[in-house]
């Protein structure tokens, strides 16, 4: 589908989920380069990364159950085929982001890996999933990430960084790229800008501690100083990632734009203390 020509997503997350998982159609989009031997595969709402390495591919976050054959699908349309699916690493433990793993697991044989503290909390809290009672597939982990060694593939070497706030295990990656030119540019992903999850309300009605705020305010301080030159958002409309895509051309990357991640940054740190402050 053209990535240009999609009906507006619902403002409301939950009418987003909905539609994401009732009507995937309405989401569908093509994949498309973000980096060197790096596409998204996800769609209008949720995030989902593709990278080749010299072993087989890597998938970042895996979008919804009901959706995942769209997945599939841009795998496809970029000359693989599934079963070069090595490796899937999840952000956090929201149905949005990990709800495809047991159909893509079941398909490929891929190995999966999350934080411990999310997997801890999955199990501890399942309602927290948030899946509204749309089909999840449970499975387990294959391995934990470990901030001090990077997750490798092959020749691919992705960096993660625990980044607690929107969920107590919500983890960010780092992995190196090129520019058009050649040279060595690095590309960030935040695991989990939301703020909803630490509003009052929120907090208050899922019986959830108040200190998240401050572990999300103090992962977001350690990451604004990281040079990061592509800014993939978990969820596109974060970075205005569906508006840069009219503007790929030939020896032309417009995701390359150091001034998207601290801005994105700057942003939720602003949010976050203003709900510290009580003044949203």
């Amino acid at each position: 589908m053209n990535s240009l020509a999609l009906p507006p997503l619902p403002t409301d997350p939950h009418e987003c989920l909905i539609q994401g998982c009732d009507r995937p159609w309405e989401v569908a989009v093509d994949p498309f380069l973000v980096a060197p031997r790096t596409w998204y595969v996800g769609n209008n709402w949720v995030g989902a990364y593709l990278l080749e390495s010299s072993d087989g591919l890597i998938l970042i976050d895996t979008t919804m159950q009901p959706q995942v054959y769209l997945v599939f699908e841009s795998i496809r349309k970029l000359g693989f085929h599934p079963e070069q699916l090595k490796l899937i690493l999840i952000s956090h433990m929201h149905y949005d982001h990990l709800g495809g793993v047991r159909p893509l697991v079941e398909a490929t044989g891929a190995k999966v890996m999350m934080s411990r503290e999310d997997w801890a909390f999955l199990q501890d809290r399942p309602d927290q999933l948030l899946n509204m009672g749309r089909p999840f597939g449970s499975f387990t982990p294959d391995a934990f990430y470990n901030d001090n060694r990077p997750v490798v593939l092959g020749d691919r070497s992705i960096r993660t960084m625990l980044t607690p706030g929107h969920t107590p295990g919500t983890t960010s990656f780092f992995f190196d790229s090129a520019n058009d030119q050649g040279d060595p540019v690095l590309c960030g992903m935040h695991g989990g800008v939301g703020v909803i999850t630490l509003t009052d309300e929120w907090l208050g009605e899922h019986d959830l501690p108040v200190e998240w705020r401050q572990d999300y305010l103090d992962a977001m301080l350690k990451l604004r100083e990281m040079p990061v030159d592509i800014t993939l958002g978990s969820h596109p409309a974060q970075v205005r990632m569906m508006d840069r895509v009219r503007d790929i051309a030939p020896g032309h990357n417009p995701f390359v734009d150091a001034a998207v991640w601290p801005k994105l940054i700057d942003g939720r740190i602003a949010m976050i203390r203003d709900i510290m402050a009580g003044t949203k």
